[in-house]
């Protein structure tokens, strides 16, 4: 990631923006905020705009969110909203931002191909750095630690015209995400399989308490389980990816400091500031899986995750 500062590497094992050295502006040990077909936020013809917001008023809900009117008001005022949640509780949703029908056609390509993914099954410190501190305790918070189960469907997996990925080729979501967040230059990742994938939480399975090294990840909730799987987090507790907020993040796992649950219905996009708050998803309970869709996205043209974190998430690297 080209804005993360010199400091320890994280572990990688991470979730899913640019993991490690390429991470996103969602990372972990190197999965990217991808770029299938990298695109400057600049650069649209309007013929090509045009075109793309037809196909897109079966998949977003326009009204609520006018992502086709970039220089509209309505719009102005989302991002000015977000970018205060964003600054005061380190997370911001946008509730039935997928159509219902659209909602409907990405769950029902996910679960057919939902065995196909990876599992990842891994234990990791909560900072998720490769190796703990022999300076300290081993139940020290900077050793301690969680355990992570999880799938992910690659994005060479998904269906060229199907609806996750016209949602993430929409050049109007790549720079609405670029105008929340403040980057004036947001590329999708160029990694073919990281690029935006789905993870699948199965009942019993979770993800312990982490930081991620992005600086914001991007998801879209296609489906909850029946009970359990909710995305807890604390509020904004480091200052930096080097501050590692020891006293805090303690007090959040003792249950000191209280967290709170990010509202996460299907159909909801998140963003959430990961490198600055303690979050986790609890264990999923009953019979359905829990389906997140990870959109990443990179401040550099050509990002893509390594080799090492392609073959953990994806079993496979390109």
């Amino acid at each position: 990631n080209s804005t993360r500062p010199a400091g320890p590497k994280p572990m990688a094992w991470r979730k899913a923006l640019v993991r490690k050295l390429p991470h996103r502006v969602a990372t972990h040990t190197t999965r990217s905020f991808s770029t299938y077909s990298l695109i400057s936020l600049a650069t649209n013809a309007t013929k090509n705009e045009n075109k793309g917001n037809d196909a897109l008023k079966s998949i977003i809900d326009f009204s609520r969110y006018p992502l086709n009117e970039p220089d509209g008001h309505a719009l102005a005022a989302i991002v000015d909203n977000t970018r205060a949640s964003l600054a005061e509780t380190g997370a911001a949703t946008f509730p039935g931002f997928l159509l219902p029908e659209a909602l409907a056609r990405a769950a029902a390509e996910v679960g057919e191909k939902a065995q196909r993914a990876h599992v990842t099954h891994a234990e990791h410190n909560m900072y998720q750095l490769p190796d703990g501190d022999p300076r300290l305790p081993l139940d020290h918070v900077r050793n301690r630690k969680v355990e992570t189960r999880v799938a992910s469907l690659a994005y060479d997996e998904l269906d060229d015209r199907g609806t996750l990925k016209q949602l993430y080729r929409y050049d109007g979501l790549v720079e609405f995400i670029g105008r929340v967040i403040g980057q004036r230059q947001l590329y999708r990742l160029a990694d073919p399989l990281g690029a935006c994938s789905v993870n699948i939480f199965r009942p019993g399975w979770s993800h312990g308490y982490h930081f991620d090294e992005a600086e914001y990840t991007t998801t879209l909730c296609l489906q909850t389980a029946e009970t359990g799987g909710a995305f807890v987090h604390s509020p904004r507790i480091r200052a930096s990816n080097e501050d590692m907020a020891y006293e805090r993040v303690q007090d959040v796992v003792s249950g000191t400091l209280p967290t709170s649950t990010l509202s996460f219905a299907p159909g909801t996009l998140s963003i959430f500031a990961g490198r600055y708050s303690l979050h986790a998803v609890e264990e999923v309970r009953g019979r359905r899986d829990r389906l997140v869709a990870v959109l990443c996205f990179a401040t550099r043209e050509g990002q893509k995750n390594s080799v090492d974190v392609q073959e953990m998430f994806w079993g496979r690297s390109l």
